[in-house]
């Protein structure tokens, strides 16, 4: 004959199987606790090193815990985003309006072999910076995804973008006919005198 039922009801059951693994809990606390820390560093190694490949930064990684660490890229990578505005701030010289207002003023009074050969170099230098943020909006997202750091990224490479689309405008006008680029000035059909001035944050 086998043994008499314990437990009639599916409630009691329930609460019979809790009570053993409370039990078990209670028995083996330390050997859980100690499987979970391990699982949860090792989780934390894997996810720090899937943010940044180390070779890809500057950042010192001996020494540093996986939170540390994270922190540390965030401020690295706030710093570049203020160089680049930094940069930005210094090509426009205060004001992209300003800027293009002046470059015109010198089309129209000086030779345009070395306005042509201005123009270029300042255009070089907003396309080697509008890269340059464009990688940093690639290394935010897969940081961070969406969120405060991308959100100000993406300021900065649409502000770069603007600024670039503003100046290769100017140059087209100039390129197709030099006489083109005063009347549509005079008339303020030119990009940059339609859309809103960037200036310094």
């Amino acid at each position: 004959m086998g043994q008499s039922r314990l437990h009639h009801t599916p409630e009691e059951k329930l609460e019979a199987a809790r009570c053993y693994r409370k039990r078990y809990y209670d028995r083996n606390r330390d050997v859980i606790s100690a499987n979970h820390k391990a699982k949860y560093r090792a989780r934390q190694h894997e996810r720090s090193n899937a943010i940044i490949p180390q070779e890809t930064t500057d950042l010192p990684a001996e020494g540093l815990t996986p939170t540390r660490m994270i922190r540390s890229q965030r401020r690295h990578c706030n710093d570049r985003m203020i160089d680049a505005e930094a940069t930005l701030t210094r090509l426009i010289n205060g004001s992209s309006t300003k800027l293009l207002d002046c470059l015109v003023q010198q089309f129209r009074a000086a030779d345009t072999g070395p306005w042509f050969q201005s123009l270029k170099t300042l255009l070089e230098n907003a396309a080697k910076l509008r890269e340059e943020v464009q990688k940093y909006h690639c290394m935010t997202l897969q940081q961070y995804g969406v969120g405060k750091q991308l959100r100000q990224v993406e300021l900065t490479a649409g502000r770069v973008t603007s600024f670039t689309k503003v100046s290769e405008d100017v140059l087209m006008h100039a390129m197709s006919d030099p006489h083109n680029i005063l009347d549509c000035y005079r008339r303020g059909e030119l990009l940059y005198q339609k859309t809103p001035d960037i200036t310094t944050l």
